[in-house]
């Protein structure tokens, strides 16, 4: 495995206004942290990016340790996440952004986007979920998409929701992934269990320790398109 590296790009002045959320409105541009370990992809997918009249590569990292630096140093509105980057994976980045002060939206891609990355994509809070033989139009569609505040995480299927749920100890803890998965957004959870953002973000934390771990690949269902994944009920 590579060392870790991180480049950006000049930093421009910040179309979004400050706050502690995640900003509604669409930017003109959207700027972009592209987070791969392959260099093959990295740069493929700034070139696409470079492409599109309304987005931006606006860093490129390598591991998940250097696009949290690039994030903490400069403005981005969407990262775009491999799930393995050799050490921390892109969970583990999707949390750790999320918990910055006007967090970017996250989609992850893999070559395994399958039901139990679904599950622990939404536990996360990341805002897509990708097959890595999608980066392509689905890619810039779920960028666009994303960066106006929609979702495009798959339904998890019953064999798959069920056996995770099973994983987590506590039944608090199983109705947070049950609302999880059925898309219900973390302010509106926590308002009702009546504990507070940071309480529940460290609750999301404990539930991907159990949750990843879990075997099964034999249940596991497909990768989908994302355009399937918009039209997707929720469970």
């Amino acid at each position: 495995m590579s060392t870790s590296t991180a480049t950006a790009t000049s930093r421009r002045p910040s179309h979004r206004a400050p706050t502690s959320g995640r900003s509604e409105a669409p930017h003109d541009t959207t700027r972009v942290l592209v987070v791969d370990d392959h260099p093959a992809v990295r740069w493929g997918l700034v070139q696409m990016l470079g492409d599109q009249p309304d987005m931006e590569a606006e860093a490129v990292a390598e591991t998940a340790e250097a696009a949290l630096s690039q994030a903490e140093r400069q403005e981005v509105d969407v990262a775009v996440i491999d799930y393995h980057l050799g050490g921390r994976n892109g969970l583990w980045l999707t949390r750790r952004l999320k918990a910055l002060d006007g967090p970017p939206r996250a989609v992850i891609f893999s070559a395994f986007a399958n039901d139990h990355l679904a599950a622990n994509s939404a536990v996360a809070d990341a805002d897509a979920l990708l097959s890595k033989g999608s980066l392509g139009d689905d890619l810039c569609y779920a960028i666009r998409a994303v960066a106006r505040g929609r979702r495009l995480l798959p339904r998890v299927a019953p064999p798959m929701r069920d056996l995770l749920r099973r994983r987590l100890d506590d039944d608090e803890e199983q109705l947070i992934f049950g609302m999880l998965l059925a898309g219900i957004r973390g302010e509106v959870i926590a308002e009702r269990l009546g504990v507070s953002m940071r309480e529940l973000s460290d609750r999301r934390t404990r539930m991907l320790a159990s949750l990843e771990r879990l075997p099964g690949e034999r249940v596991l269902a497909s990768a989908r398109s994302p355009l399937d994944f918009a039209r997707a009920p929720s469970p």
